[in-house]
This record gives structure tokens, sequence and C-alpha cells, in this order.
């Protein structure tokens, strides 16, 4: 009779055991995990960035008329188009930025614009916030002097777009050609 008893009180045990161990592997693994998919949503968004950067580049140089799709796929994070019409330091930029708990390779520094990366035309910047970091990537047209001009004026992105990067003389403000985007 007592034999019957010892074969659910080991069962329990190794339910119980097998469980703890699970619970190890994930406590101890997650933090990994969520390294290695923000540190991929970081690349993603970079090579979205670079694709976006050579097709404004291409359109600027090719003259009025020209026209190009892309695909922008934004998983995580802020991605936003300030153009021709924002005021202040904010015009003429496209900024994807996200809150991160690791500094994902990227020396961060004390405040904005003490420690940027520059990529080509990407600038790359970590900005500690307490615990975390807020990590930011820049495509700055102002310097360049190619005008941006989005069809609902400052535009946020977030999830996947099919959008048309344009160049025109429709610009709105005192620009006599602008880079339109658009969704298609």
């Amino acid at each position: 009779m007592n034999k019957k008893g010892d074969i659910w009180i080991s069962a329990a045990l190794y339910t119980a055991i097998g469980i703890i161990l699970i619970g190890l592997v994930l406590s101890v693994g997650m933090p990994f995990i969520n390294k290695v998919k923000m540190r991929n949503t970081l690349l993603q968004t970079k090579e979205v960035m670079y694709n976006m950067d050579n097709v404004i580049r291409e359109v600027w140089n090719e003259g009025l008329g020209s026209r190009r799709p892309i695909f922008v796929e934004i998983q995580e994070g802020d991605f936003i188009i300030y153009d021709d019409t924002t005021s202040g330091d904010n015009k003429d930029i496209i900024v994807w930025s996200v809150i991160s708990e690791d500094k994902l390779g990227i020396e961060p520094g004390a405040q904005k614009g003490q420690m940027v990366i520059h990529e080509g035309n990407l600038e790359i910047e970590s900005i500690q916030l307490g615990q975390g970091y807020q990590i930011e990537l820049r495509l700055d047209y102002k310097g360049s002097n190619i005008p941006l001009i989005t069809t609902a004026g400052t535009k946020q992105l977030s999830g996947a777009y099919n959008l048309v990067i344009e160049q025109t003389s429709d610009c709105g403000t005192t620009a006599d050609r602008c880079i339109k985007i658009r969704e298609a």
C-alpha cells in the first residue's frame, strides 16, 4: 500500500523540480533574448534608414519628377519625419528613437549631442536615462539643403508602410523644389 503513495510523491517532486528548472532557465535567458531582439530591431532600422537615405538622394539628384517607391517597416520605437514646415532644429530630419535597457554596443553620452557616431549620412546617438538608454538614429538634411515635405506635415510611422519618395516643385514653402514623402 505504501508503494502507491511513493509513486505519486516522486511524480509530484519531479514535476516541481521541472517547473523550477524551466523558471530558472527563463529568468536567466529572457534578458539575453530581449537584448538580442532589441539589437536586431536596431540593425533592421539602420538598414531601413540607409535605404531611405539612398532613395532620397537618388531622387534629389535625378531632378524634378523623379519618383521611387520604398517599403518601410518599423517594428519598435518612434520613427518621425520632420518636414520643411517644422520650426526650430527639427526641420528636414528623419529620426528613429527607442528606449532600451542595454547600450547595444553604442557608448552613451550624459546629454544630447555629446557622443554622436557618424556612419555615412546616419547619425547614431545613445543617451543614458537613469537605468536605461535612449538610442536615436538620425538622417539630417538641413546641411545638404534637401527640403522634405510629407503629405500630412510632421509624420510618425509605426508598422509597415509603402511610401513614395518624389521630387516635386509643389512644396508649399519657399523652396523651388523639394522631396515629398507620401504613402503609396
